[in-house]
This record gives structure tokens, C-alpha cells and sequence, in this order.
């Protein structure tokens, strides 16, 4: 743009001073113009870049989500076409769920099949209660037996052989009553090995099924956000592997724009200041935006932890920084599209009317020449 006005202001001298000869070029008027030249040189070098940086290399920004499944195997179907607004939620494509689907079946399966093992345990403990009750009663009826031909033994009334036989007898029963209450412990830990209120064995299953249902549920890859697929590569019958990226998704919610801008310009900005946008794709359109933050580090400078010094051209300063900025409003008839690129101009709170006049002037004027094709950029 600057090359322009130069040229734009030589023809024009010439018109004046040399084609219609309008006044004559002496001495004064070859420091008028001169001078004139010479101002303008260093407002825009001095004054603009400083209170009101510019910038010719803007862009937009947004989120790219690389979409991969779960797992891998075979695409089933594809719902979406490159570049077909979707909402947050909406199927983008389908795996195979065949797999999982048959996978959920079986355990529903050995759902049931542990149901019934534990309504089994339970009959178990229930029948080793009843044999240690029933245990209990004959030893308590032989023990009984057992007092009474003692006291009848030391009155000579009964042998002392039957006295013996029922003794053993009560020992016999003892030792059942020991095997059967271990056994009835036995039955009770089975039963009782629970986990979050569920028995191990329907615990287990519930959680393997749980898993192959969130699998099958899953086959279907779904938008994270509304937005769009760009550039899209995939086809049914197409073989991925274990969450591997196969789809761009851009997040149309959300965007912001990127610029780079010198540092000589850039440390009077701050958030908020305002700030105007040109797109190429739409000439002649100014937009308004504002100033989010500035990126205040470069990944130029940025030293790697090593064993190796660093060469010294690996580690420098960079003679650029990022300014991130949002745009006022969004205008239905000028969509944002990612990537697209233009020219921004940002107004420090110190700068004068006439430097944002002329910024404006030249931005507006940049706007213009996007109708054309511009060499000069």
C-alpha cells in the first residue's frame, strides 16, 4: 500500500508541476514535496506503527477435533458430507458394531448363568443351616442320654459299656457339628463376597457388560459440538486401527483470529483495545473486532533440555508476536471460514484521531484492492 501511495504521489507532482505545469518546481516547492513525502515516511514509521499497529498477516482460528474411534475394525456407513453444517450430537459415521453387539449378547448370557449361581449359593447356605440344626438337636438329645446313663451307671443300674458306646456317640456328633458349621462359614463367605451391593459373580459380568454395551454404544461417532467436516476422506468398508484420527471435525461455535505483529507496535496494546479486520474474500468490508491478548512468548527463544549445548541459531528472538482477537459481532451474511486470511488494524488507547483516521484510510483502502489482484502483497 505504501509503494502505491509513493507512486500515486510521484504521478501526481508530475501532473502538477511537469504535464499541466501548474506551478513551477523550484527550489521551495522541491522541499514542499519532498518534505510532504518525508512526513508521511515518518508518521508511518514512527507514529502509526507505534500507537496503531497493523498487521498483514491475519487468519482465522477455530478447533479442530481429530475424530477416531474407539477401537478398531471395519466403517459400517458414513452420515456426513464434507462441509454440511451438523449439530453437537449428530452420527458422523459407524463403525462395525457387529462385534460388540455379539459380545453383548454373551454376557447378558452369563448374566443369567450368575443369577442362578447365586441363587444356588444361596440354597447352600440354607441347607448347611438346617444340617447344623439338625446336628445340633441329636447332639443335644444324645448329650441328654448320656447324663442320664451316667447317673445311672454310678448306681450300678446300666453297664458301663453302654455309658462308653453313647459317649463316643456324643463325640461323633460334636465333630459333625464342627464339619457342618465349617461348611455352613464356607457357604456364608460365598454368598456374601458382594461389591457395591452386587454378589462378585453377577458383579463381574455386570461390569464386563457394562463395557461392551459402552462399545456398541460407541460404534456411532457422534459431532462434539456443531460444526463441520472438511476434507473428508472416509469411505464404508475402510479399515481403521485403535483410535486412530480418520475425520477433521472444525468447531463452528467458536472462533477467533490470529495476527502477527511487530514488537516495536505492539507493547502499548492491551485487552480490549479496538481493532478493525479486512478479509480477502470479502472486499471492501470492514469489520469490527477487539483485542483478546497478546501472546507475550515465542517459541523461537524456547531451549529444549539436552545434554547438548544448543547451536546458536537453534535459540534466537523473533521480531514478531501473536495478538489474538475476537470479532464485535457475526455477520450471518459474511461467515467466518477457518483459515481465511486478511489485514488488521489495532487502536491503542494513546493513539490521536488523525493516526486512527489514516490507519483506517489505509486499511479501507487495502479492503478495496482485494477486488483486484494485488502484486504488491
Amino acid at each position: 500500500m505504501e509503494l502505491l501511495i509513493t507512486i500515486a504521489y510521484i504521478f501526481l507532482i508530475r501532473l502538477v508541476f511537469f504535464d499541466f505545469r501548474l506551478l513551477k518546481y523550484n527550489l521551495f516547492w522541491k522541499f514542499v514535496t519532498f518534505g510532504l513525502w518525508v512526513a508521511a515516511a515518518m508518521t508511518e514509521v514512527i507514529f502509526l506503527g507505534q500507537y496503531v499497529p497493523y498487521s498483514k498477516d491475519m487468519f482465522v482460528q477455530s478447533y479442530v477435533v481429530q475424530m477416531a474411534p474407539e477401537f478398531g475394525g471395519l466403517v459400517k456407513e458414513i452420515y456426513v458430507t464434507q462441509n454440511e453444517p451438523v449439530k453437537k450430537g449428530d452420527p458422523l459415521f459407524l463403525m462395525d458394531p457387529a462385534p460388540w453387539q455379539d459380545r453383548v449378547d454373551a454376557l447378558q448370557a452369563e448374566l443369567a448363568a450368575a443369577d442362578t449361581d447365586v441363587a444356588e449359593l444361596n440354597q447352600q447356605v440354607t441347607e448347611a443351616r438346617a444340617a447344623v440344626r439338625r446336628v445340633e438337636a441329636s447332639l443335644e438329645v444324645t448329650r441328654v442320654e448320656y447324663d442320664q446313663l451316667a447317673a445311672a451307671a454310678a448306681k450300678s443300674a446300666v453297664s458301663k459299656l453302654r455309658v462308653e458306646e453313647v459317649s463316643k456317640d456324643v463325640m461323633v456328633l460334636e465333630a459333625d457339628l464342627e464339619q457342618a458349621q465349617a461348611a455352613l462359614r464356607a457357604a456364608e463367605i460365598a454368598l456374601d463376597s458382594n461389591v457395591g451391593g452386587k454378589h462378585t459373580l453377577v458383579a463381574e459380568v455386570l461390569a464386563a457388560l457394562a463395557q461392551a454395551q459402552y462399545n456398541l454404544e460407541h460404534t456411532t461417532i457422534r459431532a462434539p459440538s456443531d460444526g463441520y467436516v472438511s476434507n473428508l476422506q472416509l469411505y464404508p468398508g475402510a479399515f481403521v486401527r485403535l483410535k486412530q484420527p480418520v475425520m477433521a471435525f472444525i468447531n463452528s461455535e467458536e472462533h477467533w483470529l490470529v495476527a502477527t505483529v511487530p514488537q516495536r507496535g505492539i507493547q502499548r496494546l492491551r485487552r480490549g483495545d479496538k481493532a478493525q479486520v479486512a478479509f480477502e474474500m470479502y472486499p471492501g468490508k470492514i469489520f469490527d473486532a477487539e483485542v483478546e491478548n497478546v501472546v507475550w512468548a515465542a517459541g523461537e527463544s524456547q531451549g529444549v533440555p539436552g545434554g547438548v549445548l544448543p547451536h546458536v541459531s537453534q535459540v534466537r528472538g523473533t521480531h514478531l508476536f501473536v495478538v489474538r482477537l475476537r470479532m464485535k459481532e457475526d455477520d450471518p451474511d459474511y461467515p467466518l471460514r477457518f483459515g481465511a486470511s486478511g489485514l488488521v488494524a489495532t487502536y491503542t488507547k494513546d493513539a490521536a484521531g488523525f493516526l486512527v483516521l489514516l490507519r483506517q484510510i489505509e486499511l479501507q483502502s487495502e479492503s478495496f484492492l482485494n477486488y483486484l489482484y494485488n502484486p504488491f502483497e
